[in-house]
């Protein structure tokens, strides 16, 4: 199969994976390396407000205010946008949003990020397997090939893989760190992309041969400093094609 639609330093390490009799490998974050989900964070906090009502001053304005507001990683950031800072309500804001962001109805919400979807068809069309490596729970999996296969990423075909973060798992880090002792045994990882700089940091550490890429979007408050090894991307696409 052509490698063409790759840029050079891709094509390259396609090459050299095939020629030591290798299935070359991509292993991508989801939310925030490939889709936004801004949108599902603002229904959230919109339907948080709504509840409020009669509870908290100027619920029903904030409620409107978050179909708009502005979205950072931070879930008190957040909340302090729409006026929430005392420290209670604040705890009961985290919960309504951890059981709101990892439900099905909300995740729907999400939009691919820019030229998300073109760099995955290029690499699958190039004759690499996709593997999306996310932190998203198992029971959200069947929403998450829903959810992509929608917005037109391959997935559910030949050459793309879904790992999931498994119950037993006791962090996203370990989470990944499994799911990349899995995967490096069905073939050479070439490209790994995340929007975390210590996971970007781990496939350096892990993968040091492949192409290792923050998608500079959005990640935790206090994340490391991303390694000299790494690449730093506004989007996937540019990785794929440089």
């Amino acid at each position: 199969m052509s490698g063409a639609r790759l840029g050079a330093r891709l094509e390259a390490l396609r090459l050299a994976a095939e020629a030591a009799g290798e299935t070359p490998l991509a292993l991508l974050d989801i939310d925030l390396t490939l889709v936004d989900n801004a949108e599902r964070n603002r229904a959230i906090w919109r339907d948080w407000m709504s509840s409020l009502v009669g509870r908290f001053p100027e619920a029903a304005q904030r409620s409107l205010d978050a179909e708009t507001m502005p979205i950072v990683f931070g879930v008190q950031e957040n909340m302090a946008t729409l006026g929430v800072t005392d420290p209670e309500l604040q705890r009961e804001g985290f919960k309504f949003w951890l059981n709101a962001f990892f439900s099905d109805d909300y995740a729907r919400l999400d939009q691919p990020l820019e030229g998300a979807v073109e760099a995955v068809v290029r690499l699958v069309e190039s004759g690499v397997t996709v593997a999306y490596v996310t932190a998203r729970p198992e029971k959200m999996a069947p929403v998450t090939v829903e959810c992509l296969a929608r917005l037109g990423f391959p997935i559910g075909v030949p050459q793309t893989i879904l790992v999931t973060r498994p119950e037993n798992a006791s962090s996203d880090e370990e989470a990944k760190a499994m799911a990349y002792q899995w995967l490096s045994s069905l073939g050479q990882p070439i490209l790994n992309a995340d929007n975390e700089p210590g996971h970007v940091n781990a496939t350096c550490e892990r993968f040091p041969g492949a192409e290792n890429v923050l998608v500079d979007t959005r990640h935790s408050p206090g994340a490391p400093e991303l390694s000299s090894e790494a690449s730093r991307v506004p989007r996937l696409l540019d990785a794929v094609l440089t």
